[in-house]
């Protein structure tokens, strides 16, 4: 340990350097003010020992002065003085001493005081090198937490959430996300989108949404229904999560060709449907329990349909909206939230007003949630069946000659989604893949008509009004709940031909039939139930019915502009 003595006299200088020396420490001296910041920017002492009174500079601007340029800096100052009024000592304290020493001098309190200040100057040190420790490692950590968000997002990524008929707000509370906010164009039109809040906050709560987006998806890639997304999902967490830990969620498949939407909430908030036209908002309640509670034999995947006209919007938010608080510790609560999407329904400004009234709420307060909104409008989806691109080179790789074959009884009906497996089948057959959306345009048709229509018996009277959609659909799954009979054969043959194929679909049902003939005199219709067989006669190269019509025989040709 080094200590400067800072004395102008002499004598005085030479005790206190043999006090100091008899307990094993090194010392360097000064004269005066000057030279004693002179001698410490250069020998850097560990202690020093001031005089109060000096010429050229006293001992107080020599104590401020060293503060000042050293404020980071632990520079014990032990002022030696000769006076003793206590304005005079609380001066020396002021001034940045840390303790004074009166003359004369009593050598056994100096060297008390000296060994007090040389375990403060060790203590010091050990915090400094521990706070230096923790702001590498603190360092270091956010710099793993940065590139482990930019692998995060690259894997759950936005989707569709560009889609101009969709406005959002995400505000998480730290650098990973609770909330997952995800969004994807289904194969044959339409959008799925998912609003999901983690138990919890941080790193902890992000993880859960990188199997929820790869589901997610994958599986509206595919062409799986919502239901059987939200059901995977759910299989998912409820393996992958610690018990504790659970994922509140809403999910909602919107079909903009025939407006209606079908929502799943379980766990969020109330989602509200705008009718920008009367200006009315309606709820749609959480009547689920969130995902990764319940096992697959409890866990309930019904729908909530409602019609979803042109101009409406669907809002969805996590319960950090509500929960927001003010300076004065008052939450923004769900009566305000009411009134701020009321205020902008009729205009069609319901995400605006909501972003400015929590923005005017919080003003400046940090936020104890992560904050999550989005705002999905219906519109007339353009180029529905956008098809791709064809390759140029001709491609018969796969299962190019291929017959496929599958019958479905009730139980599988009511829970097997067949056109998956079909779709992944064909997508492996050469240059197919790049017909993919009217290839599964089709077959969905084909499927949806077999079942609902045929196997079922629903009538399409419901399906000419968009209020008679969630009746339809309601209809659909009591009856398909109640199915004990019935059967579809789903007959898919491939083969190959010059520089191209051909795909030929047979689909049979256990229903009565229908009057085709009159179906196809009306193929050019414009209904709102147009969709089914006019589409796909428009698609195919033919449309062949059998059995009074609960049989369909469908040929669809492709072919490649190049050649292998």
């Amino acid at each position: 340990m080094k200590i400067l003595i800072a004395e102008d006299n002499f004598t005085d200088r030479l005790i206190l350097r043999k006090i100091v020396e008899q307990q094993g420490y090194q010392v360097c001296e000064a004269e005066n003010g000057v030279e004693a910041i002179e001698v410490f920017n250069k020998e850097q002492p560990d202690l020093i020992l001031l005089d109060a009174l000096m010429p050229k500079l006293d001992g107080f601007n020599v104590a401020r002065k060293l503060k000042a340029d050293h404020p980071e800096a632990y520079i014990p100052i032990i002022f030696i003085t000769s006076l003793t009024e206590t304005e005079s000592l609380v001066k020396c304290i002021e001034a940045g001493g840390d303790d004074f020493f009166t003359k004369p001098f009593n050598r056994v309190i100096l060297q008390a005081k000296i060994t007090a200040f040389k375990r403060a100057k060790a203590l010091y040190q050990t915090v400094l090198d521990q706070k230096q420790e923790i702001e590498f490692h603190t360092q270091h950590m956010m710099q793993e937490q940065q590139i482990a968000k930019r692998i995060f997002d690259n894997i759950a990524h936005k989707g569709a959430l560009g889609d101009p008929c969709i406005r959002y707000s995400v505000s998480p509370m730290s650098v990973f996300n609770g909330d997952i906010l995800l969004a994807a164009k289904r194969p044959l039109g339409g959008m799925n989108v998912f609003l999901g809040d983690f138990t919890g906050h941080g790193l902890s709560a992000s993880i859960g949404a990188l199997p929820v987006s790869d589901i997610f998806f994958g599986m509206t890639a595919k062409g799986f229904e919502l239901y059987e997304i939200v059901k995977e999902l759910n299989n998912r967490l409820k393996s992958v999560l610690p018990v504790g830990f659970f994922c509140c969620a809403i999910a909602a498949e919107i079909d903009f060709e025939d407006n209606n939407i079908k929502v799943w909430n379980g766990g969020l908030p109330d989602a509200y449907l705008i009718n920008k036209h009367t200006a009315e908002v309606e709820e749609i309640k959480s009547n689920h329990l969130p995902l990764g509670i319940i096992g697959e034999e409890k866990f309930q995947a019904k729908m909530d349909v409602r019609p979803f006209n042109d101009g409406d919007s669907l809002f969805l938010y996590s319960d950090g909206v509500i929960e927001s608080e003010n300076e004065a510790g008052e939450l923004f609560g769900l009566d305000r939230l009411l009134v701020s999407i009321c205020d902008g329904a009729s205009r069609g400004e319901a995400f605006d007003t909501v972003t400015e009234a929590v923005k005017a709420f919080r003003k400046t307060t940090e936020q104890g949630d992560d904050i999550t909104y989005m705002e999905i409008k219906n519109h007339k989806e353009r180029d529905v069946q956008a098809y791709e691109e064809v390759d140029e080179v001709f491609r018969n790789d796969g299962p190019s000659d291929s017959c496929l074959n599958m019958e479905l009884g009730p139980r599988s009906l009511k829970n097997y989604n067949p056109l998956p497996s079909i779709s992944q089948h064909l997508m492996e057959i050469g240059n197919l893949r790049s017909y993919r959306t009217q290839v599964m345009t089709i077959i969905t048709e084909l499927y949806s008509n077999a079942l609902e229509h045929g196997v079922l018996g629903l009538g399409s009277e419901l399906k000419k009004s968009a209020d008679g959609f969630a009746e339809y659909y309601r209809q659909r799954e009591d009856k398909l709940t109640k199915l004990e009979h019935g059967y579809i054969n789903i007959k898919v043959t491939h083969k190959n031909l010059d520089s191209g194929g051909q795909l030929e679909l047979i689909f049979e049902d256990s229903g009565q039939g229908f009057d085709y003939k009159t179906m196809q005199d009306k193929a050019s219709s414009s209904k709102l139930s147009g969709r089914g067989y006019p589409l796909v006669i428009r698609l195919a190269e033919s449309v062949e019915f059998f059995n009074n019509g609960s049989s369909v025989r469908v040929i669809f040709s492709w072919k490649a502009t190049g050649s292998k």
